[in-house]
């Protein structure tokens, strides 16, 4: 049976953000395609749940502190997991091999192919898994207008860490995992020589069999999210500083549904008239039924957003900017309303919401064009297949991984280059 280590953060878990569900989904997708997996990362927040197929491996300590790993060279999120007592647990897993397969979760974990040299005994494939192009992304973060200038001194540091270190991980690999196609050409473009493969996120939650939006759902958008991040934060003030006063004006409410800070929290809720702020919620069912439309407005950041398909399978009508709607099948973003900025966005909002009929065929119909095109246990055959592929050498490896999607535009493979 093919052995795979997957090296992680944290064990992904709870599943409270897009980052944790994604790796828990693909790791669980990845061992129903029938590969062992042994999952390792630092301990998360709550006991991690079984999971067929999966071996939950605890690192001892902890991550190192901010400021101590601030003088690396390497970015704030690698410096900190880089300590010693990960070092010693990644030298145990080793010797447990043979592997066949080295998950290299995000880029914090990039450090580890720093010691490639300690499986040169399986010679395995190694695997960065992308959740985003961070390069782009702590990019567009340090460009943000709002931010004071001893923070964008920060941002800027850390922007040029990651575009070396980025960089420097996708060629040290052997298959380079995206979360969209977008971001497969701009690592492939930096990346020479080395295979890429979009796995767009698949869906496995809840699918609601109908939903008629009535004059009686409450005059409402609702947005769900993982308030932790930076960039979701600023993401979130952008939004509603645009949007509240807009809306508000309108008697249309803003449910923010999702965990927080509870400073932040407090600072939001005494700002915004409109906004509303719940937390963290187990359940999102009643709060997706409780609106009439939901909206995606997050100019920083790419990758895919999961949160969409938690929207369109609630049979939720979406209002985005268009950059979010990336990965998308065309079909399904064309049952959106997209807008390239916020102020055609809201401008669309206000004349859609109190239109049932449309915001009906609206959700119906995007129901329909996304209900049979994510699947996460073809994500996980496809991950197992591209793995295989490389390990019968690069050339198979890229033609063996175009095969899977019938494309060779899906998955990249460069004929030079090297990985110094």
């Amino acid at each position: 049976m093919t052995r795979c280590l997957w090296l992680a953060r944290a064990l992904p878990f709870p599943w409270t953000a897009g980052d944790r569900i994604y790796t828990a989904k693909l790791a669980g997708a990845l061992a129903g395609a029938g590969v062992e997996v042994t999952f390792a990362g630092y301990a998360a927040e709550v006991p991690p749940q079984p999971m067929p197929g999966i071996t939950w491996h605890t690192v001892p300590g902890a991550p190192r502190a901010r400021l101590p790993a601030l003088a690396s060279r390497m970015p704030l999120v690698a410096a900190r997991h880089d300590t010693a007592s990960y070092r010693a647990e990644l030298a145990k897993l080793a010797r447990q091999g043979p592997w066949q397969a080295v998950v290299v979760d995000q880029y914090g974990m990039g450090w580890v192919l720093r010691h490639r040299h300690l499986f040169a005994g399986s010679n395995p494939v190694f695997v960065f898994v992308t959740h985003d192009h961070e390069e782009s992304v702590t990019e567009m973060q340090w460009r943000d207008s709002g931010n004071s200038a001893g923070k964008r001194l920060y941002l800027a540091q850390n922007w040029l860490k990651t575009r070396w270190f980025e960089r420097w991980i996708a060629r040290q690999s052997d298959l380079v995992t995206t979360i969209t196609q977008a971001d497969a050409e701009l690592f492939a473009a930096n990346a020479p020589g080395v295979a890429m493969l979009p796995l767009v996120p698949g869906y496995d939650g809840v699918r609601v069999a109908a939903r008629s939006i009535t004059p009686e759902t409450p005059r409402a958008v609702v947005l769900f999210g993982s308030y932790r991040w930076s960039a979701k934060q600023a993401n979130l003030r952008i939004f509603l500083d645009k949007a509240d006063p807009v809306l508000a004006r309108a008697g249309v409410a803003i449910q923010v549904v999702g965990d927080m800070p509870d400073e932040l929290r407090r600072t939001l809720e005494g700002r915004y008239k409109a906004a509303r702020f719940t937390g963290f919620v187990e359940d999102p069912a009643p709060h997706l039924a409780g609106a009439r439309m939901a909206v995606l407005a997050e100019p920083i950041g790419g990758g895919f957003k999961m949160k969409l398909l938690e929207y369109v399978f609630n049979r939720v009508p979406v209002a985005a900017l268009s950059v979010c709607a990336s990965g998308l099948p065309d079909a399904v973003q064309a049952e959106m309303l997209l807008e390239p900025d916020l102020d055609g966005l809201l401008e669309r909002v206000l004349r859609r919401i109190d239109d049932m009929a449309t915001l009906n065929a609206q959700q119906q119909r995007a129901f329909s064009a996304a209900e049979h095109a994510f699947d996460w246990r073809e994500r996980g055959r496809c991950l197992r297949d591209a793995i295989l592929a490389r390990q019968e050498g690069p050339q198979a490896g890229a033609e063996g991984a175009a095969a899977i999607h019938g494309s060779p535009t899906r998955v990249k493979e460069t004929v030079s280059g090297d990985r110094a």
